[in-house]
C-alpha cells in the first residue's frame, strides 16, 4: 500500500474526506453562464383570492359586527335555497323565506354569536394549546348552556316571524328541542372545539357561519316538515326514536 492510502483507512472519516474535498479541482461557474433567477408571483386566481381575503380581514378589523352580520346574511340565506333545492329536488325555490333565513342571520345569528363568543373568551381565555381542559369546558358552556338557549330562540323567532304565534314556538319547542338538539350536537360538538381550540377570536363567528351553512340545511328542513300535519307526525316520530340509532 502507498502511503497514501494507509492514511486513508487509518485516518478519521473527517480528516480524509477534507483531504478529498481540498485535494479536489473546482468547478468555477461564472455568473454568466448561470441560469437567470426567475421571480414567479402566485397564480392569477390564488392573488385574487388573497385580495378578497385581505380586504375582509380589514372590513372585519373596522367594522366587525356589520361584516359578520353581512357574511351571516348571504351564508344562511344561501342554507336555506338548498335546502329547498333538496326538498323540491330543484324545481322551486321560495324567495320568501329564503328572506326570512338571511334576515334571521342578520338580526339574530350573527350579533348572538358575536356577543356571545366575546363573552366567553373575557370569561374564559384560550390557551396556547388547544388540547387543554380549558378548551374542554368552554365548548361544554357553548354547546350545553348556550346552544339549547339558542335552538328555542330560533324556534321562537320563526314562529312569530311567519305568523304563527309565540304559542306555536312553544308547541314546537316542547315537541322537537330534545331531537333538534341531539342533531345539533353531532355537528356542533366538534365542530365548537375546532373553533373555540384552533380559529382565532375575530374569525370565530365566521367559522360558524360556514357549519351554520350545513346546519341551517337541517334546521330549515325540520322546521318547514312540521308544516305539512304528515311531515310532522314523521318528525314527532323521529323524536320518539332520537336516542337510538337516527339522528
Amino acid at each position: 500500500m502507498t502511503p497514501f492510502v494507509v492514511w486513508l483507512w487509518c485516518a478519521p472519516p473527517t480528516a480524509a474526506l477534507q483531504s478529498l474535498r481540498h485535494d479536489r479541482p473546482r468547478r468555477v461557474v461564472s455568473s454568466s453562464s448561470r441560469p437567470p433567477l426567475v421571480r414567479r408571483g402566485p397564480p392569477p386566481q390564488e392573488s385574487a383570492v388573497a385580495g378578497v381575503w385581505e380586504a375582509y380581514l380589514g372590513a372585519l378589523q373596522a367594522a366587525p359586527l356589520p361584516v359578520k352580520a353581512a357574511t351571516a346574511t348571504v351564508i344562511i340565506g344561501a342554507g336555506d335555497a338548498a335546502a329547498q333545492a333538496i326538498e323540491s329536488k330543484g324545481t322551486s325555490i321560495s324567495p320568501g323565506r329564503v328572506a326570512r333565513w338571511a334576515f334571521f342571520g342578520f338580526i339574530l345569528q350573527a350579533p348572538w354569536n358575536h356577543y356571545w363568543q366575546n363573552f366567553l373568551e373575557a370569561l374564559i381565555p384560550s390557551t396556547p394549546s388547544p388540547w387543554t381542559w380549558t378548551t374542554v369546558g368552554k365548548v361544554a358552556l357553548d354547546q350545553f348552556l348556550q346552544a339549547p338557549l339558542f335552538t328555542a330562540l330560533i324556534f321562537y323567532f320563526f314562529a312569530i316571524i311567519e305568523g304563527r304565534g309565540f304559542d306555536a314556538g312553544t308547541d314546537q319547542i316542547s315537541r322537537e328541542l330534545k331531537a333538534t338538539l341531539l342533531k345539533n350536537w353531532l355537528i356542533f360538538l366538534p365542530a365548537t372545539f375546532i373553533n373555540l381550540g384552533l380559529v382565532p377570536l375575530e374569525l370565530r363567528v365566521l367559522f360558524i357561519n360556514c357549519v351554520f351553512f350545513v346546519w341551517v340545511i337541517i334546521l330549515s328542513l325540520l322546521i318547514n316538515a312540521t308544516k305539512d300535519p304528515e311531515a310532522a307526525h314523521l318528525i314527532t316520530h323521529d323524536d320518539d326514536d332520537a336516542t337510538g340509532s337516527k339522528s
